[in-house]
């Protein structure tokens, strides 16, 4: 079992690289999967404001709009001179002032609305819509009243009562939008990591194995060149399958209601078939290096662009027609495919299309495991 020691004495020496991606994959996905969870839905307040009113006026319009606004918002006196307003207003200390002229009521129950309050506010700012929107409302509807024939002290009532009303607010979502677990969130996220650690681990003892005099020297060796590769076929399988197995645990251990449900069931399957993808990435890629430094740079340029374009990163929902037509050539595509439609699986019978994405990712797997073995031939004959 020498080749199988040297295999495994490899990976030891590059522990440390595959375990920080390993780290930043589970501090990405427990982040992602929780505050999507939490933050799924937000309740709806009124934002309250800092508002410096001056009223001059004695009528009970006024009154009522001062009380009214008081309510939900903070109200203050307005600043002595204009400078102070302007320093209170840049430092945030006030976000609106409202001065209500004297016979303001008078003016209004003549059908005079437009021009007779004072408002000022700073350029630009959204408060002041916010403010003078509320304001519009309430004048809006004492106008009302007012027309109906009320009178001014009973309109300004009324009104003030009737804007204190809430409506209900609800949130809306698609009539076939379903709330996902968070063991979704944590599978979505495995073909990055895989690739990465697949491409960096299986693909740096590849490398070596394929080093013109560590070749040369097993060629001479007592061991026939059957028993080489099937050990280091043996320690490829392994560690795929360890690696598989870790973030299998982890979930378990995270997630332990969605492991041992269907939908978890048939994760671990999408996982598994994607490590052999991923694997036969690894193998295509060893072809295309000479140095390790070279291997870092392809599983980044494998892992990043098959994560953005195969909707690991950035949802196949975002993505236009044209650029889904490219991802259906990568097979991280078949793997979020796959994962979506699990999510919508009650029993075993409603399967059919998931296991499509499965025979597709093996397809990718066996075309890349193809592909390499044909440019390792053409390299050994041209050598």
């Amino acid at each position: 079992m020498q080749v199988f020691k040297v295999f495994c004495k490899v990976l030891s020496k590059h522990k440390s690289s595959i375990l920080i991606y390993v780290v930043i994959y589970l501090i990405i996905s427990l982040v992602m999967s929780r505050s999507i969870q939490e933050t799924k839905e937000k309740e709806f307040a009124k934002v309250s404001l800092k508002i410096a009113v001056e009223n001059q006026d004695e009528g009970a319009v006024g009154k009522e709009l001062i009380a009214f606004l008081e309510k939900h918002n903070k109200i203050k006196e307005v600043p002595a001179d204009q400078e102070a307003m302007r320093d209170a207003m840049y430092y945030q200390e006030i976000d609106y002032v409202l001065v209500v002229p004297p016979n303001f009521t008078e003016q209004f129950c003549t059908g005079k609305t437009e021009g007779i309050l004072e408002g000022t506010a700073v350029p630009g700012s959204s408060t002041a819509a916010l403010i003078e929107n509320e304001i519009r409302q309430y004048l809006d509807t004492v106008d009302m009243y007012l027309k109906a024939g009320i009178d001014t002290d009973r309109a300004a009532q009324l009104s003030s009562e009737d804007m204190e009303q809430e409506a209900a607010v609800e949130f809306l979502e698609e009539s076939d939008a379903r709330p996902l677990p968070a063991g979704f969130y944590f599978f979505q996220y495995i073909p990055y990591v895989f690739l990465v650690i697949m491409i960096l681990g299986l693909g740096t003892v590849m490398k070596i194995f394929r080093d013109k005099e560590l070749a040369a020297r097993n060629k001479c060796s007592a061991m026939s060149f059957f028993q080489q590769n099937l050990q280091f076929i043996m320690g490829c399988i392994l560690f795929t399958f360890g690696v598989f197995l870790f973030f299998m645990i982890t979930a378990v251990c995270l997630y332990r209601d969605y492991m041992f449900s269907v939908k978890g069931l048939l994760s671990a399957a999408n996982a598994l078939v994607f490590s052999v993808c991923a694997a036969s990435v690894a193998w295509f890629c060893v072809q295309l290096v000479r140095s390790a430094p070279e291997l870092n740079m392809m599983s980044n340029v494998f892992s990043l662009s098959f994560s953005f374009l195969g909707g690991v990163f950035v949802t196949l929902d975002l993505m236009s027609d044209g650029v889904k037509q490219v991802a259906k050539f990568i097979p991280s595509y078949w793997y979020v495919i796959a994962n979506q439609e699990i999510q919508k699986v009650e029993s075993l019978a409603d399967t059919g299309n998931i296991y499509q994405s499965f025979l597709v990712v093996l397809f990718f797997a066996l075309a890349f495991f193809s592909v390499g073995l044909l440019i390792n031939r053409m390299k050994l004959r041209t050598a």
